[in-house]
């Protein structure tokens, strides 16, 4: 069974599904404020996952997503040892995601009271900037 694993074939492509159980993302508390943004950022940010998918975003496919965020353009076969997570941290000064490779986790920043959400072009333009840099999460 062991040489079965780690005998060379060809990779399994990634699907949004795939991404999606290894980004597992952290939300505030149901009801408060954050959440509300929160569920705002992540739905723009599944939005753009399908389109990665489909080849709608010419620059970034979804192993560039995932390489962003621990390094790999694959999962391992055994799994993550830290498992890949979602933060959302308050914008500041820019919607370009970062990523923690050390702790594989992707920091997608949310709008705030102060700084409202970008149009889904803006974001997606940022989005594509990001995950098309292999500079593992430090644009």
């Amino acid at each position: 069974m062991f040489l079965h694993l780690l005998r060379p074939g060809p990779p399994h492509p990634l699907t949004v599904k795939n991404v999606t159980n290894l980004l597992k993302p952290e939300f505030s508390e149901e009801g408060s404020n954050s959440r509300t943004f929160e569920n705002a950022v992540y739905a723009k940010f599944m939005k753009y996952l399908r389109e990665a998918t489909s080849g709608r975003r010419a620059a970034v496919s979804l192993s560039h997503i995932l390489q962003f965020v621990p390094g790999a353009e694959e999962g391992p076969v055994l799994g993550f040892v830290l498992h890949p997570s979602l933060q959302f941290v308050e914008v500041t000064s820019s919607f370009i995601p970062t990523a923690n490779t050390c702790i594989n986790c992707l920091n997608l920043p949310r709008p705030s009271l102060d700084i409202p959400l970008l149009t889904e072009d803006k974001l997606f333009n940022l989005y594509d900037f990001a995950f098309s840099n292999a500079f593992f999460g430090h644009v």
